[in-house]
């Protein structure tokens, strides 16, 4: 090994290193029920009530006409993710949600919006899986939401699926980095065009809480009267 290539390995260390780190300590999951608030003095109070849901003692955050079982329900362990790096540690596997656990977020959402969600609502959460899994070559951000439903006296089931693939992963991050570098000039636009992996989490999980109430809003139709104002 000559004095050049040596430069070139001690350059190259500190920088997988310090991406490793990187990538283990800003692992942040960030989903909820996004809402367009009708006065922007709003939006901090609603970020800083969003926060603090989490770890909120007092279940103001509870409805009356809202009932939800989920026996498997550990929030600790809202998002599993795995990578080469999760792969040989076993650190990091599972990461819980800055905002609060599914069925928190539920209830908020609820209560918060009386005029949308009326009368009475159980809900009997069977599955809940979001994970992003690296392969590699390619990584899969997945999410599965399945629960029976009875609202105001209608019975359903409710069954979402939904993936993201795609070439964000450790093997073409570090691929990227062997080059001294110059590897980042293709990958970092790339990343920025498609997110990261937990900007994928927090997306399709958001997506998935969106499609649950949507769904809810069709099987809970509003009775309108002649002139099509809400009863």
């Amino acid at each position: 090994m000559n004095a050049l290539t040596r430069m070139d390995f001690f350059f190259r260390l500190p920088v997988l290193l310090i991406f490793i780190l990187f990538n283990l300590a800003c692992t942040s999951i960030k989903v909820y029920v996004p809402r367009t608030l009708p006065d922007p003095h709003l939006i901090q109070e609603n970020w800083d009530e969003m926060r603090s849901l989490a770890e909120d003692p007092s279940e103001n955050w509870k409805s009356e006409n809202l009932e939800i079982e989920y026996s498997g329900e550990d929030p600790k362990r809202f998002v599993f993710f795995d990578d080469v790096f999760t792969g040989w540690t076993g650190w990091g596997r599972d990461y819980e949600n800055l905002y609060g656990p599914l069925t928190k977020l539920l209830a908020k959402e609820f209560k918060d919006n009386k005029d949308e969600y009326f009368g009475k609502t159980k809900i009997l959460i069977r599955k809940f899986k979001l994970e992003s899994v690296d392969h590699c070559t390619y990584n899969s951000v997945n999410v599965e939401f399945e629960a029976d439903v009875l609202s105001n006296g209608t019975s359903w089931h409710y069954d979402f699926k939904d993936g993201i693939e795609s070439r964000v992963t450790d093997c073409m991050a570090v691929l990227a980095t062997l080059p001294v570098l110059t590897g980042w000039i293709i990958y970092l636009p790339y990343i920025g065009h498609r997110g990261n992996r937990e900007d994928q989490l927090n997306q399709i999980g958001r997506v998935a809480m969106i499609d649950f109430f949507e769904e809810w809003k069709k099987h809970n139709p509003r009775m309108t009267d002649k002139k099509g104002r809400t009863k």
